[in-house]
């Protein structure tokens, strides 16, 4: 796919993919445990994760819980990236990724005749060196980096379109009713747009992707408190159960990964 193409699909934030297509060498050693609930009220869980640790990929899907079978999107999601092959170069990767979820919101938008069904995703992908978060919708990726706990995605919601506008400030665009009312996601337009953003990765870097009914419960000290920990497991577990005693009202679902 020819990159006018790649970027009638993918937002880059002003990023020229041409000046980072780096050669797939130096990869740095990474490691990720990844976990999901369907929480105490959900009948069914609409999340789904992938660790793809050798193609160096990473995703959480959330089924859209107002719609029918958001299992069956968040998994058509999942199931289109199991595919990907990584690629020598950056962009025939990232057009790769894109080729898949473009795919995916095809199966999504033909699945049901008289269902519309839809799905986020968040992915992380590292290549020489370099983290590449693609999303759409509201799941989430973080990032501890010496201490410091940083949102690396937006939210697709229409909360976040009004505080961008100064209409709501954080605290109240994270508890809005138009929080969960989503402007992008995997299925819900005939015409895909995602958001893509780049960092360099140091090490020590520990990220985190999950679903809404992660952080949805558990507030920014909560995040920062498990993920100092030095178990991934032990931190991935913690938030878990953090989300779970306060109510486990949505499905839960997260990945930690790890760079040395």
């Amino acid at each position: 796919m020819a990159l006018r193409s790649l970027l009638h699909h993918i937002d880059t934030n002003n990023l020229d993919l041409r000046q980072l297509d780096i050669s797939n060498t130096a990869s740095i050693r990474s490691h990720s445990c990844g976990n999901t609930h369907k929480g105490w009220v959900r009948f069914v869980n609409e999340d789904a994760f992938l660790e793809l640790s050798d193609a160096r990929l990473w995703a959480v899907a959330d089924g859209m819980g107002g719609h029918k079978r958001g299992d069956y999107a968040s998994n058509a999601v999942i199931k289109a990236l199991r595919r990907f092959s990584r690629k020598p170069k950056l962009l025939s990767s990232i057009e790769d990724l894109q080729n898949l979820l473009v795919e995916a919101n095809e199966v999504c938008q033909k699945a049901f005749r008289a269902r519309r069904i839809g799905s986020t995703a968040a992915l992380l992908f590292e290549f020489g060196g370099h983290c590449f978060f693609i999303w759409a919708g509201d799941s989430r990726i973080y990032r501890i980096r010496d201490g410091h706990l940083e949102q690396m995605t937006r939210d697709h919601s229409l909360a976040q379109e009004k505080f961008a506008k100064g209409e709501l400030n954080q605290d109240e665009a994270q508890r809005h009713s138009s929080a969960h009312i989503l402007t992008k996601a995997i299925g819900i337009n005939r015409h895909l747009k995602l958001e893509l953003r780049c960092s360099a990765v140091k090490p020590g870097d520990r990220y985190l992707l999950c679903s809404d009914g992660l952080y949805g419960e558990a507030q920014a000290a909560d995040l920062k408190l498990h993920l100092s920990q030095q178990s991934q497991t032990e931190a991935l577990d913690g938030l878990i159960n953090v989300a779970l005693e306060r109510g486990g009202r949505d499905n839960i679902t997260g990945i930690i990964v790890d760079f040395e």
